[in-house]
Parts: C-alpha cells; sequence; structure tokens
C-alpha cells in the first residue's frame, strides 16, 4: 500500500511530475526491487558513549541495493531523539546533494532539513529535478547519477544534545522513503522508480558518568590502619581526562598487586574482602609501598596507579565498560597470620 507525497513545485511543472511513493508495507523487499537501507551514526560508529550535555555530532547515511537503479532522485526521512529536542539537519557543503536542495531542488516549506514540530524533525531530504530540468528556469539543477548507488552517500548532517540524566538514548529514523532514476526519456524526463526501504538504524547515544566511586571495605593491618584508595579525575580513551588512584595508609616498604576486572564482588579472602570479580587481572607494582622507619612497621606506605588513555588501550579497556580495582599488598605481621593486606575498592567507566 502506498500513498503519495506533495512536494512544493512552480504549477507548470506538476504536469509532467512523477508521483512519490511512500513505502507503507512491511515484510522483506521484492527480489526485483531497487532497496534503501537509512543509518544514523556518529563518527565512532552506531553507538557514542558521552557525558551530561556533551554535543553529539551525527550524519545520516543511505545505501541504495536490489535492483539495478541510476541512483537516488528523492528521499525523505523523520528524526527522533528520545532525549530531547532536535533542530534542523543540514545537507553536506558540497557534490550531488546540492542537486536535492532548493534553489536547484525541491524541498518541503520548511527546507531540507526538516520541518521541526514538538522537537522532532519531520521530512528530511528533498528531490532532484528530474523533469526537463534544462528548460525549467527555476528549479533549474542538474541530474547527478549513481548517487547512493551501491555505496553509502551522507544525505544529512547535525548534532544533538546528550541529556543530563544517566542512561541509553536513540535517535531514530522513521518514515524513510526514496525514488531511484531509472532511465532518461527522449523528451529530456527521467523515468524513477520506487526505492522500497531495507532498513533505518538508530544511533545509540549512552550518557555515561565518567568519575570513579569507591565501594568495598578494606582490612584493617597490622599497624591498626586501612588501606584506601583516592580517585581524582577520570579514565579517558581519547586523552581528554586522566584517572589517578593513590592509597594511603598501606604497610611501608611492602609489595603490591593491583587487580582489576570487569565484574564486582564482596568474597571473603584473607581475612578481609575480594571486592573484585573473576577472572581478575593482578599488575604488580613496579615499586614498593615506600614510607619510612622499619619495613612492615608503620601506615606510611603509598601505591598511585595512573589510568590514562596509554593504560586502557594497553590492557584492553573499551569505551563505555565499567571497571573494578582493587590492591592487595605484603602485610608480613598480620594477627591473622594471612600476611596480606587488603585495600577498599573502586569502579569507573572508561569514557570518551
Amino acid at each position: 500500500m502506498f500513498s503519495q507525497l506533495t512536494m512544493p513545485m512552480p504549477a507548470r511543472l506538476l504536469a509532467g511530475a512523477v508521483a512519490l511513493t511512500v513505502a507503507t508495507a512491511a515484510g522483506a523487499p521484492a527480489s526485483a526491487q531497487t532497496t534503501l537501507d537509512l543509518e544514523a551514526r556518529a563518527a565512532s560508529g552506531g553507538i557514542v558513549y558521552v557525558l551530561p550535555g556533551a554535543t553529539v555530532g551525527y550524519e545520516i547515511v543511505g545505501t541504495l541495493g536490489g535492483d539495478t537503479s541510476e541512483g537516488l532522485a528523492m528521499f525523505a526521512f523523520d528524526l527522533t531523539f528520545s532525549g530531547g529536542d532536535l533542530t534542523q539537519v543540514a545537507a553536506p557543503a558540497a557534490g550531488p546533494i546540492q542537486q536535492f536542495v532548493s534553489p536547484l531542488g525541491f524541498n518541503n516549506p520548511e527546507g531540507y532539513g526538516g520541518t521541526v514540530r514538538g522537537g522532532d524533525l519531520l521530512q528530511v531530504g528533498g528531490a532532484m529535478n528530474t523533469i526537463a530540468n534544462q528548460f525549467a528556469p527555476a528549479p533549474s539543477g542538474i541530474v547527478v547519477t549513481g548517487f547512493g548507488n551501491g555505496a553509502e552517500a551522507v544525505l544529512a548532517t547535525g548534532s544533538l544534545t546528550a541529556p543530563a540524566a544517566l542512561g541509553s538514548y536513540s535517535l531514530e529514523i522513521s518514515n524513510g522513503f526514496a525514488n531511484a532514476l531509472d532511465a532518461l526519456q527522449p523528451t529530456g524526463f527521467w523515468k524513477v522508480k520506487e526505492a522500497q526501504l531495507a532498513s533505518q538504524t538508530a544511533l545509540t547515544v549512552v550518557v555515561v558518568d565518567c568519575f570513579a566511586q569507591t565501594y568495598c571495605t578494606g582490612k584493617v593491618n597490622s599497624q591498626g590502619c586501612v588501606a584506601t584508595i583516592d580517585p581524582v579525575g577520570m579514565a579517558s580513551l581519547s586523552g581528554a581526562g586522566t584517572l589517578t588512584l593513590t592509597l594511603t595508609d598501606v604497610i611501608n616498604r611492602q609489595f603490591g598487586l593491583f587487580l582489576y576486572a570487569r565484574a564486582e564482588a564482596q568474597v571473603p579472602l584473607y581475612g578481609g574482602t575480594l571486592c573484585v570479580g573473576s577472572p581478575f587481572t593482578r599488575l604488580l607494582e613496579p615499586t614498593r609501598s615506600g614510607g619510612v622507619g622499619a619495613a612492615g612497621m608503620t601506615c606510611g606506605g603509598r601505591f598511585e596507579r595512573t589510568i590514562d588513555a596509554a593504560f586502557l588501550n594497553a590492557n584492553g579497556m573499551l569505551l563505555g565498560e565499567t571497571i573494578f580495582c582493587q590492591w592487595l599488598y605484603r602485610d608480613r605481621f598480620q594477627p591473622d597470620m594471612t600476611t596480606v593486606g587488603m585495600s577498599n575498592a573502586v569502579r569507573f567507566t572508561v569514557c570518551p
């Protein structure tokens, strides 16, 4: 079932206009059908992790497939964002898309970038002048063949603002439809055919909290102290920030192990609590805890670990992952005879 779309055209051209159709029927395209795939994405792909209030640039790309055509002739789609209102998008500044933009092409009354209604964008897009354009005083663009035919074509670019609340949000494409060029007629008119919608792929925007938080309880050591982690900063995969974890009140001049995992736990171990889940990775501290006085006799030791882009990449930590960390260290005078001291723990999210 198809419905007709009315596009603004000069009256003298309407007689030669080809009907534009909207695909409303569900189901797989017929084998002899020209198809259109639409995708919303950011520079990093179909999922982007951002801080609250961040500006996210995105683009809408389209690809024609299926039955052979001569490229896009017309397209339109709606955009909605579950995280807030959208503003008009823009056409790429150069290239074939300019033939879809007024005054060379046809747009809806509020422009190529869509009509804003309640924060949604309705009918983004336009059409080339395929109606004997060489004789029409306006619009007077040319017909560009091959656009989007078997290869991705950027149809629109825009930006949105990430919500303040943490969570996952979607930039959705809906009501997408298109016509494709079929054949140039002897009259100078282009014959077009429907491009049936094959897919509409959303962009997922995940708003994350990049600041580390402590959790779990450390073990009282032989000198009556509890080694405690102080996290400062954020772990940024791009290098926009660095997370520094400092552990104080450690038994002085001792070896330590830094543990990290992708799961949280609270399991009794060595008279304390293992706060990271299994499997976990152990990293031997390159130097002892430091401090003054006889070894093992004061709480003057400390460990410090820098979680920067190099560390994240070297240890395979991915954007959006939550990492859980804890220290174990030698406490040879521990009354429970385990000779092990244990800190509290910290969790952080790998951020952009």
